[in-house]
């Protein structure tokens, strides 16, 4: 039901860290709530006391009520504790989603250690730097302790055995899809013939997985324990939990798109996940218990994590684990469990509108259909909220801006701030100022302006500390006593607060997965090579996926001139030195569409036509890079002009 609060404020200075005047769409009784101060566990156990009988996770059928994800949380405690995992110990977590995820990253939590999430799929095309990334990572935050996926194991692990058992890791805890995988004869009953025939090859290649890790474990210089094995030891297991400590950091995230040959981590404390729940409650948001939300987005990024995990347990949630996904699966997951909530980028709901599963779909059971990480086009935005009409869905689309370092999302659109094209109001316990973005000063409301237009910066009980073993990854600065942190998104505020984003300092983008591109990063790589002169990287949209991927326009040295085949044999030699064999770099940072030029468009000013670049036409005689990609597997490269192709094999 909508509601309106809208008291005016008095005596406006005319900064909006100090006016707050998005204040006016609260309640005041919940903004004038005492904080939660508590522990991870602690405040999940609060806010869903008396939902013991209710679904917590829906994991292929087999529905895990809230009474048995407490008591497996309790059990994964002992599981860490046994295995030797102490106070702020990291454990490096390879992990998709799967109910074990969760046991463990709130049972590690309980006894004071870190979940430390690393995406589990490879970020090379060559799986050795992958490896080689990883022991790095492992190196950097100290790890003791790794918790993986068995075939994550087999994949990346293996190979750097020798060198993480010298950094002083001793365990290795696999986690099996499967061990959660206990289909009903009525989920059976309900699923289709394909659907059978699917399950039962996926049950295949589990099988095939846990012969192949019998013979890999056998000379392993770890102890390579199973999960449920340890399970069922900790019966005597005398569990011994931590008091809460404020600001106590449980889980590192990583964010994407960074010129560290690995990513960048982020701490996030129990108050930082807990305060962004809290503020759910009064942000308007259309949710509630047992409603039916997908679990897709991944544990390694805070949008997975805190904005749909953490807040989607706390909020009573029923979530249904998407332990892989591809985003053309996505009508289907909707129609076969009736989901209610779906958060993710806003690719899958432009893809929506293609979906041959929901041509017909009666979508009334919809509640909130969210979108973040990226901005999209109001024509667009209108489309998707004219489909959703059309399928008998009552709802808008519903959108936010944040990033990893204030755990995911940190304003919001919805009611009667939710315009096309804008980005929603800061969430009740979230202060958004705006400064130059070249001197850093605070910007503020003249008598006659309607909006101010330079960078957002963030202050919120959410924002991450920056500090990990001692280094500061992310700076913040004070403001009139508030710490805020910088964004680099350009946008523009209203006298309301509403926020409409414009652009990106540094011209980042992001791809259709979420995937952050720092263009000057490629940019900066290509330009190594002797024979480029100079090269853009822009975002192109791709019609299959609905979304952005990266374009290279290359410029060569004077006197050096290509054919047509040439370049494809060029665009194969960059990708193999600077991208395949290039362990600073990742997968989804390789250019999929190359094309060559004589120069590059000058602006009026005298300076390269960035916009004229990014706006030019694909006219199909691009170089093209392709693989295939899931949110676990990364494929083979295959480069092509029309029908020509070459593929570089990854080693497997």
């Amino acid at each position: 039901m909508e509601q309106n609060y809208t008291k005016e404020k008095k005596g406006l200075t005319g900064y909006p860290h100090i006016d707050k005047m998005w204040e006016k769409y609260y309640d005041p009784k919940f903004l004038a709530k005492p904080l939660p101060h508590d522990t991870l566990y602690g405040y999940l156990k609060s806010q869903t006391k008396g939902f013991d009988d209710y679904v917590a996770f829906d994991y292929f059928g087999n529905k895990i009520p809230y009474g048995a994800l407490h008591e497996n949380i309790k059990t994964a405690a002992k599981v860490m504790q046994s295995v030797g995992v102490g106070y702020d110990d990291k454990v490096m977590s390879l992990v998709a989603n799967i109910p074990e995820a969760a046991y463990l990253m709130y049972g590690t939590s309980l006894i004071g250690g870190i979940s430390d999430y690393v995406d589990p799929r490879p970020d090379s095309v060559d799986i050795n730097i992958s490896a080689q990334k990883l022991l790095l990572l492992a190196k950097n935050e100290k790890i003791k302790t790794i918790v993986a996926l068995d075939q994550c194991y087999l994949g990346m692990i293996k190979k750097i055995e020798n060198e993480l058992k010298e950094l002083g890791v001793e365990n290795i805890i696999l986690l099996s899809a499967k061990d959660s995988l206990q289909l009903s004869s009525e989920a059976i009953k309900n699923m289709s013939k394909e659907e059978v025939g699917a399950m039962q090859q996926k049950m295949l290649k589990m099988q095939k997985m846990a012969d192949m890790l019998n013979a890999a474990r056998k000379n392993s210089p770890l102890n390579i324990l199973d999960y449920s094995d340890l399970v069922r030891d900790t019966y005597f297991v005398d569990l011994k939990d931590v008091p809460y400590t404020p600001g106590k950091i449980d889980v590192i995230t990583h964010t994407s798109g960074t010129t560290s040959p690995i990513p960048k981590p982020i701490p996030l404390s129990n108050d930082n996940l807990n305060m962004y729940v809290h503020q759910t409650y009064g942000a308007n948001m259309n949710m509630g218990e047992k409603d039916k939300g997908l679990h897709i987005l991944p544990y390694f990024a805070a949008f997975g994590l805190v904005n749909v995990l953490h807040a989607g347990l706390c909020r009573g949630w029923e979530l249904i684990e998407v332990p892989e996904f591809s985003p053309a699966e996505l009508g289907k997951l909707i129609v076969k469990n009736n989901a209610q909530i779906i958060i993710g980028p806003p690719t899958w709901f432009l893809n929506m509108m293609q979906d041959p599963v929901l041509k017909n779909a009666d979508l009334s059971y919809l509640k909130m259909l969210t979108y973040g990480g990226d901005s999209m086009e109001c024509e667009d935005e209108e489309r998707i909220n004219e489909f959703l009409k059309n399928h008998n869905s009552s709802i808008k689309v519903t959108k936010g801006h944040g990033m990893s370092e204030v755990c995911g999302c940190a304003t919001y659109a919805t009611l009667d701030y939710n315009d096309l094209g804008i980005m929603g109001i800061p969430m009740p316990k979230t202060i958004y100022a705006v400064v130059n973005p070249e001197t850093k000063e605070l910007l503020r409301f003249g008598e006659n302006d309607e909006y101010l237009e330079g960078e957002l910066i963030i202050s919120s009980p959410s924002i991450t500390s920056g500090v990990v073993e001692g280094k500061v990854i992310v700076p913040h600065q004070k403001y009139d006593g508030l710490d805020f942190i910088f964004t680099k998104d350009i946008a523009r505020m209203d006298r309301n607060g509403k926020l409409t984003f414009l652009s990106r300092l540094d011209r980042s983008f992001t791809r259709y997965d979420g995937f952050k591109v720092k263009p000057y990063e490629i940019e900066n790589l290509l330009k190594q090579d002797a024979r480029i002169k100079t090269c853009i990287v822009s975002p192109y949209l791709d019609a299959e996926k609905y979304g952005n991927m990266i374009k290279v326009t290359i410029v060569l040295e004077d006197g050096i001139e290509l054919s047509k085949d040439d370049e494809v044999e060029f665009v194969k030699d960059i990708i193999n030195n600077y991208f395949v064999s290039n362990a600073n770099v990742s997968s989804r940072q390789i250019p999929n569409k190359f094309v060559f030029k004589d120069k590059l468009p000058i602006s009026v000013n005298g300076k390269v036509d960035f916009n004229a670049v990014a706006n030019e036409s694909l006219t199909g005689d691009e170089v093209t890079v392709l693989f295939a990609e899931t949110n676990l597997s990364v494929g083979d490269i295959e480069i092509r002009r029309a029908n020509d192709s070459m593929v570089l094999k990854r080693e497997k």
